[in-house]
């Protein structure tokens, strides 16, 4: 067996590519030798060393872990890293788990949607509280909707996801209301599970009217000036701004026949 391997041979043999080697060089993982023309030479003695690193790479360890392990082995040491990666591991497992149940929420609602037969009927349902997290902040466009959705995501270290989210939308802002032009937002927001500790304020529950339709977003002009008319003539009251909440939209598909919004306004019934 050889005592002595040039770079590329050692990079061959463990598929490590040259520029990790060198990194864990520069990070003190390793020590390789010099020949008088300089070139690296790795000995049989570097071999733990980098059975050990390639390990504990593929479990996720980060370098200065590493470096401070090949300092300090001991059963103790040794012992304290498995433990960690197992509480690693386990947390991996619970947010599989909880992603697992959101994205078969999300198909459900894609299926159940195909034999919905409410579109651009008006009905009242009383509502109970709902938590949600949100920006405060103008908006008029799609785009600055996005950059705002954006927002919320990080806000929350990117635990929401757009894709396939059927819980986001907007408040009318009261400006618009006052001019009759419903394009006008005064926040995003996001609706999060009853369960979650983590939200920044209530949709105030109660009885709500409620209008859902495909296609453009342009349309809910129409279809808001149709639920105010609505309110109007049968004596209700209307106690808040109009919310939009978008159950299909860019992030599920680029067919904007397929857009599917749903207006809802909290209204008084006696």
């Amino acid at each position: 067996m050889k005592k002595e391997y040039t770079i590329g041979e050692i990079c061959k043999l463990y598929r490590i590519g040259q520029d990790s080697m060198r990194y864990y060089e520069k990070m003190g993982l390793i020590t390789p030798k010099r020949r008088a023309n300089g070139y690296r030479i790795y000995t049989i003695e570097e071999a733990w060393r980098l059975n050990i690193i390639k390990d504990l790479r593929k479990l996720n360890f980060s370098v200065k872990q590493i470096k401070a392990y090949l300092e300090d082995r001991s059963i103790q040491t040794t012992k304290e890293l498995i433990a960690k990666e197992i509480d690693f591991i386990q947390e991996e497992i619970r947010l599989l788990v909880e992603t697992e149940k959101n994205l078969k929420r999300r198909l459900d609602f894609l299926k159940s949607i195909e034999h919905m037969q409410t579109y651009e009927k008006l009905f009242i349902q009383r509502i109970n509280d709902r938590k949600i997290i949100v920006i405060e902040e103008a908006l008029s466009k799609d785009g600055e909707i996005d950059l705002a959705l954006r927002k919320l995501q990080r806000q929350t270290n990117e635990k929401i996801f757009l894709f396939g989210n059927k819980n986001m939308g907007v408040s009318i802002s009261a400006e618009g209301m006052k001019k009759g032009i419903y394009n006008l937002y005064q926040n995003v927001f996001f609706l999060v599970d009853d369960t979650d500790k983590n939200y920044d304020t209530l949709l105030p529950g109660g009885d709500y009217l409620i209008l859902s339709y495909k296609g453009a977003y342009s349309k809910s002009q129409r279809f808001i000036e149709k639920m105010l008319a609505y309110i109007k003539e049968n004596g209700y009251q209307r106690i808040g701004n109009p919310i939009e909440i978008y159950r299909i939209e860019i992030h599920q598909t680029a067919i904007e026949e397929e857009f599917i919004t749903e207006i809802q306004i909290p209204i008084t019934t006696k």
